[in-house]
């Protein structure tokens, strides 16, 4: 789900920046490539697993994880 306009003009608030077409589309991509990023997270081998509670923890465990390096 790509950010509301309200979410992306507070956003803009609050780091000082001017809402313009240009910032819309580059904070866009960057959630794009966020979301794809995560998915592959998801998809790597070490992560499968027959029982879809504890794939899905480890999936949001190493989601978070991305964070910390």
């Amino acid at each position: 789900m790509t950010m509301s306009d309200d979410q992306f003009k507070a956003l803009c608030n609050t780091y000082g920046f001017a809402p313009s077409r240009a910032l819309r589309e580059m904070l866009d991509k960057v959630e794009e490539m966020e979301r794809e990023a995560c998915a592959k997270v998801c998809e790597r081998d070490e992560l499968l697993h027959y029982d879809p509670v504890v794939t899905a923890d480890k999936c949001a465990a190493a989601i978070r994880a991305r964070g910390q390096q």
